[in-house]
């Protein structure tokens, strides 16, 4: 009988990628996009105000991040116009909140990822040898709610059984609670299970804590760790890698 009944992946830098600058790309669409907002509502304020909110919740972020907490994103945003004037939020009122909660979270839209290669042959591969399969993704400043538009624009969205994210369960890899929560709603147990990932300690080591095996994707250039579960340098090897636990 097969040892390995689910598999759960890591998202950025295991199935999806970043354009070269796509980062600050984003960012700038952001800045952008809510100055103008709070331009058109008559609302003044210097220039560098808006990018200057949006580093310093960069830097709350990166506080929490570190304590594998996470944060609502509606809270990343308030925290965000706050930042710039602390009655903000209250001037602008709730229908403009949720407009610059939109542009937030929806940016990322106008510059997406890239699919890495192999990734839907590999799906397509497990889910037809009938393996669970879910998504354990730590956030940034986009949701879970747009990254779930982003995999099923790519095509991918429809092979995972669950999909969780940080932003919506409030925990981040390595903390063994999130691949916890994930597989209840797998409804699959820990040693049946293995997490694909390229960071060693979020992924690797956080899986392992959760109880689970664990693959760890190793680019060309990086160092492998050499745990007993083993590395992979290429997705093409992983059906295989599984199939031998």
């Amino acid at each position: 009988m097969r040892k390995i009944t689910a598999v759960t992946f890591d998202l950025w830098d295991t199935l999806i990628q970043e354009h070269p600058g796509g980062s600050d790309k984003v960012a700038t669409l952001r800045i952008e996009r809510i100055g103008k907002l709070l331009s058109s509502r008559g609302i003044p304020y210097r220039g560098d105000e808006v990018r200057e909110a949006y580093n310093k919740t960069g830097e709350f972020l990166n506080l929490t991040w570190s304590k594998a907490r996470d944060v609502a994103v509606r809270d990343q945003v308030l925290f965000m116009l706050s930042s710039i004037d602390g009655k903000l939020a209250s001037r602008l009122g709730k229908a403009d909140v949720a407009e610059v909660e939109r542009i937030y979270v929806d940016s990322i839209l106008d510059n997406p990822p890239m699919l890495l290669p192999g990734v839907k042959e590999v799906l397509r591969a497990l889910k037809a040898r009938s393996f669970k399969i879910g998504l354990i993704s730590n956030t940034g400043r986009t949701p879970g709610t747009t990254l779930r538009v982003v995999l099923q624009r790519m095509g991918i969205g429809e092979y995972f059984d669950t999909m969780t994210f940080s932003n919506e369960v409030l925990l981040r890899k390595p903390s063994p609670g999130v691949f916890r929560v994930t597989l209840e709603k797998l409804r699959a147990v820990p040693k049946a299970s293995v997490h694909v990932g390229d960071d060693y300690e979020k992924d690797f080591m956080g899986a392992k804590k959760a109880g689970m095996h664990a693959i760890h994707l190793v680019a060309t250039k990086q160092r492998s760790h050499g745990q007993e579960d083993g590395t992979i340098r290429s997705l093409d090897e992983l059906v295989d890698k599984v199939e031998d636990f």
